[in-house]
């Protein structure tokens, strides 16, 4: 069974791992009937022994004592059964309970900072005393085979050397997800508390929008430390416990690497303790009054290590904040296509601080919209309108990803995509990828759509939480771990569950023709 366990993990990080290429692969279905079911019919989940479980942890095994003992992740489910309303919250006063703009931008996320910090600090710093069904934030269900046990990290993106600033090893990023007590509500409304409600999900709206002043944040990790990677010197550290990533290049490269447990004692299928260091923390939150389009404010958090303050979180300082797509901005010039992007101040729903690390401005969206260097918004390399772009291409930043979060109703039934639109502007869904020009190379380049088209534009508007990128899909209010992550999975079970009642009727079948 540990064998089962920890090949389904590697499958499932290796689904959601590295570039935007291999995000091309992202299909859960590779999960579809290599899960070992012991149910005997769809419906009797309280029998159910399966990897791909709604409340499952972690599907790796706790590390060895010997190796930690400390505290261990907890998935938090018994979401709130109303959303939690906010009084006066600090950002409100930024804006008078206005609007966000290019001149209050920075207060604004320094608001929300200010709001989290407390719990981050704890998660952090004092992670023995975090108890996990007492602090006032959730995470979602279904993504237990891509979790590790200790803080409940999962692979969030993968770097190839050479794409951020100083960079001269491949490197993983792993991400953790929160809710707050208003946001977790919604979760509730979809997947509800019980087991029998988490395979039968309410993905319709208004259940599926976030109430006002929802606060949903990520942590992103990275596997070099500052020996490694220059720009992380003296940033907090957390061990976690996973296989050895493809892209960890600290880990797989130990006789390159100075950082102290980097995943060399470990596999692609047998984990170790693998540290991981503080890069970026984004911050989204549902404020109509100050995104009256789209509902949402998104921010970014990056680490400066030579910001002022005691401690790496108080060297966390706004890359950033986007609260619109700006779609009446159409600029297809080099210096908005061609990484860095060029910030392009004419873009009133965008902010951009400048006084920032230049690695955190290596992987800004187009034209300059924000993106932080552990999202996607950089395709390298990439084919687009016909055109090759070998250096890569600026795209989506983070609302426009975003935006793609929505959900077919017809995907449980057909073979149709969960998502009928890929995170980025791609020509099809799933996405194509194509080799470079006059070669006979690996097909290694994503196909994009060609930037400013109608297509393209698809991702740079200002929609409102329940309008859907696509006709006849449910519009899921941004959320793109539930669009991108925890329908998938839940998917995966139910056909795999389907699968194995069918094996076993074609058998009961067969014994009785006999």
């Amino acid at each position: 069974m540990k064998k089962q366990i920890l090949g389904l993990m590697s499958l499932a990080l290796a689904a959601s791992n590295s570039t935007a290429i291999a995000g091309t692969n992202h299909n859960n279905d590779n999960l579809v009937g290599k899960v070992p079911f012991l149910t005997t019919t769809s419906m009797d989940f309280s029998d159910a022994n399966s990897p791909i479980h709604p409340f499952t942890n972690s599907a790796l095994p706790n590390p060895p004592s010997d190796v930690y003992d400390g505290n261990l992740f907890q998935l938090r489910h018994d979401y709130p059964a109303t959303a939690a309303v906010k009084t006066s919250p600090p950002w409100k006063k930024v804006t008078n309970n206005g609007l966000i703009t290019q001149q209050n931008a920075m207060a604004y996320v320094e608001a929300l900072k200010s709001y989290v910090s407390a719990d981050m600090r704890k998660l952090i710093y004092d992670y023995d005393n975090w108890n996990a069904s007492e602090e006032p934030w959730w995470q979602s269900i279904w993504l237990g085979t891509e979790r590790e046990p200790i803080h409940g990290f999962y692979v969030g993106s993968g770097f190839p050397a050479g794409t951020l600033t100083h960079q001269k090893l491949d490197l993983t990023t792993y991400v953790l997800t929160l809710y707050d007590d208003t946001a977790a509500a919604t979760l509730g409304n979809i997947w509800g508390t019980s087991l029998a409600q988490a395979y039968a999900p309410n993905i319709t709206n208004p259940g599926a929008q976030y109430a006002e002043g929802s606060v949903i944040v990520k942590f992103a990790f990275v596997t070099p430390c500052g020996a490694d990677w220059s720009p992380m010197e003296g940033t907090a550290s957390l061990p976690i416990y996973a296989p050895l990533n493809s892209s960890n290049g600290s880990g797989n490269n130990p006789d390159k690497s100075q950082c102290p447990n980097n995943g060399s004692e470990g596999s692609v299928s047998e984990p170790s303790l693998t540290n991981i260091y503080l890069m970026q923390f984004d911050i989204i939150v549902k404020d109509s009054e100050a995104a009256p389009e789209t509902g949402w404010v998104f921010s970014t958090l990056i680490y400066d290590k030579n910001a002022p303050g005691d401690d790496s979180w108080d060297k966390m300082v706004p890359l950033g904040a986007t609260w619109g797509g700006n779609p009446d901005v159409i600029n297809t010039s080099s210096e908005a296509l061609t990484p860095p992007a060029q910030v392009n101040t004419k873009l009133t729903q965008n902010w951009i601080n400048m006084n920032t690390p230049e690695y955190a401005r290596s992987t800004l969206g187009w034209d300059g919209r924000l993106s932080g260097p552990n999202d996607g918004a950089v395709v390298t390399p990439a084919w687009a309108g016909g055109h090759y772009y070998p250096a890569g291409l600026s795209t989506a930043g983070c609302l426009g990803c975003h935006s793609s979060a929505q959900y077919n109703p017809e995907s449980l039934t057909t073979d149709q995509p969960n998502m009928t639109s890929f995170l980025l502007p791609s020509t099809t869904q799933p996405p194509q990828v194509s080799a470079p020009p006059l070669s006979s190379g690996p097909k290694n380049s994503l196909v994009l759509t060609e930037p400013g088209s109608a297509l393209w534009m698809k991702w740079f508007q200002s929609r409102a939480g329940d309008e859907p990128m696509d006709p006849k899909q449910v519009a899921l209010d941004y959320d793109m771990v539930t669009a991108f992550k925890a329908i998938p999975m839940w998917q995966a079970a139910l056909k795999a569950m389907n699968q194995e009642d069918s094996i076993k009727v074609n058998a009961s079948l067969k014994r009785k023709a006999h």
